[in-house]
């Protein structure tokens, strides 16, 4: 795009949707709000979430819970010998139970099954 040409609405809520994830990636152990990303984006809570339902192909909370969950499983079959609570902790939840229950039904394994089988398909 030539620099005098201005964004469009659109363009300047893909950027907003990319700065999310930027957000989300650097906070991953932690637990993140609509406030925290709405403040970190300069807009109100409520406009974030109109802009974000807009724009996104999921809710705010489902977008997070999923950008967790697929960053989880790539360091669970990076990490071979980290606990998965560890791993847990590491990525916001406050214990292994309800970080399994969540990863079971993002991916349809428990995080233990999983890498089992990702050892499985590296030994291949």
């Amino acid at each position: 795009m030539p620099e005098n040409e201005p964004e469009s609405k659109h363009q300047v809520y893909q950027r907003l949707i990319n700065k999310t994830e930027d957000y989300i990636e650097q906070h991953l152990s932690e637990a993140i709000s609509l406030e925290d990303l709405a403040i970190h984006a300069h807009f109100s809570n409520f406009h974030f979430h109109r802009i974000f339902k807009k724009y996104a192909t999921e809710s705010l909370n489902q977008f997070i819970t999923r950008f967790k969950l697929e960053r989880a499983a790539i360091f669970i079959s990076v990490n071979q010998t980290i606990p998965i609570t560890e791993v847990a902790l590491n990525y916001g939840y406050n214990d292994s139970s309800t970080f399994s229950k969540a990863f079971k039904r993002q991916f349809g394994f428990s995080p233990t099954q999983y890498r089992k089988q990702q050892e499985l398909t590296r030994n291949q």
